[in-house]
């Protein structure tokens, strides 16, 4: 690994980056790192004031630094593909590197080439290694959210479908990495509440950039698609043996299954949480959000709730069956909240979608009812 990345020391360095030092499997950061504004993110100030810091990433990732000593991240990407034409159709996206209207999606700082089939995307470090289970706030959550729905928003806007969200493609806007240690945790946890707390959606590898015309509600792709990318919050987008989905709206509902998993805990004190979280995920795709009108929503709620509010206590708990089951988490509203938000609230699944779904797991059905709607344009 080490000669492969000492190879290209010269490429790099015709941009201002020097890579760090990697010794033992192991990037060596040095320190300390000015702050920057965004997209800049912040260092744990242990590591601002001690030798450099180990970082183990995994063999396609390096890091580097710039000629303002920013720690960055690189990524190896193929050439010629949609995630090298999405990094390199952000780095033309100004709004990205303004503290002012930046737009929650990491964008690239330089995309530098190779004389062969790959090229590396170099990235501001931010941080991945925090965990939403910590978050013991309204405001922490609702931060994350906000973040969340802003970068999803400009994709869409820009006609970009991520197609892979899950944690581990969201990073904060902090960084380190030793965060087991009670100082740098305590550091984190404060972060979450601070209004300088961002977080932004990235890696591009499974996204999908569509002509600018493309309509986000009635764009559709071919249903194996749909199985592209991490699938732990998939939404049930084809079990009825659609031969077609919307990238768009399976976004939206794989973030708002995220949210469902993590979140569903808040719902009784902040009802809001249960019409925001059953919007974007009804297996009604014409009902469902779109990221711009869920950004919208939270963004309403949001204005009216007080600094006491937002700072009221949360304790998470993490449960699957809140994706499968809304009744669940419907049901444990008061009774005037379940009045004041049924219009939000998904209807339950019709008998001919029970039976799509069962036929469609069998070996047979999986192959016929596709192709029958297709036959008879039921899309």
């Amino acid at each position: 690994m080490i000669p492969f990345w000492k190879d290209y020391q010269s490429a790099v360095a015709a941009f201002d980056i020097q890579f760090c030092e990697l010794r033992d499997s192991r990037w060596w950061v040095p320190g300390p790192t000015p702050t920057a504004p965004c997209p800049y993110a912040f260092r744990c100030q242990h590591e601002n004031d001690s030798q450099p810091a180990p970082y183990a990433l995994l063999p396609y990732y390096g890091c580097a630094r710039n000629a303002s000593q920013q720690d960055l991240f690189v990524k190896m990407i193929d050439k010629d593909t949609a995630e090298d034409q999405i990094y390199r159709y952000l780095a033309g996206c100004k709004e990205l590197y303004d503290n002012r209207t930046f737009q929650c999606v990491l964008p690239s700082t330089a995309i530098i080439g190779s004389p062969y089939k790959f090229a590396f995307a170099v990235m501001p470090m931010w941080g991945a290694e925090y965990r939403i289970t910590d978050f013991n706030t309204l405001r922490a959550i609702l931060i994350f959210i906000r973040c969340t729905l802003i970068g999803l928003t400009f994709l869409h806007d820009h006609r970009i479908a991520h197609r892979d969200i899950h944690e581990s493609n969201i990073l904060l806007n902090w960084y380190c990495r030793d965060v087991q240690k009670a100082s740098c945790s305590e550091r984190l946890r404060a972060h979450y509440q601070s209004s300088s707390a961002l977080y932004a959606l990235f890696d591009f590898d499974q996204s999908l950039h569509l002509p600018p015309t493309t309509s986000l509600k009635d764009c559709l792709r071919p249903a194996s698609e749909a199985l592209y990318g991490i699938s732990i919050y998939h939404p049930t987008d084809i079990y009825q043996g659609e031969p077609y989905y919307n990238p768009f709206a399976f976004d939206v509902a794989c973030l708002g299954n995220l949210f469902l998993f993590y979140f569903a805990e808040a719902i009784p004190a902040n009802p809001f949480l249960a019409a925001l979280f059953s919007r974007m995920t009804t297996h009604v795709i014409d009902d469902r959000f779109s990221a711009a009108e869920a950004l919208a929503f939270v963004r309403e709620i949001e204005g009216g709730l007080s600094p006491s509010a937002l700072d009221s206590t949360v304790t998470l708990k993490p449960d699957y069956d809140n994706l499968d089951h809304p009744e669940r988490y419907w049901s444990r509203l008061h009774p005037d909240d379940q009045i004041k938000w049924q219009a939000h609230r998904p209807p339950p699944l019709t008998w001919t979608t029970c039976v799509l779904r069962r036929i469609s797991t069998t070996e047979v059905g999986c192959r016929v009812v596709p192709f029958v709607r297709r036959l008879l344009h039921i899309y």
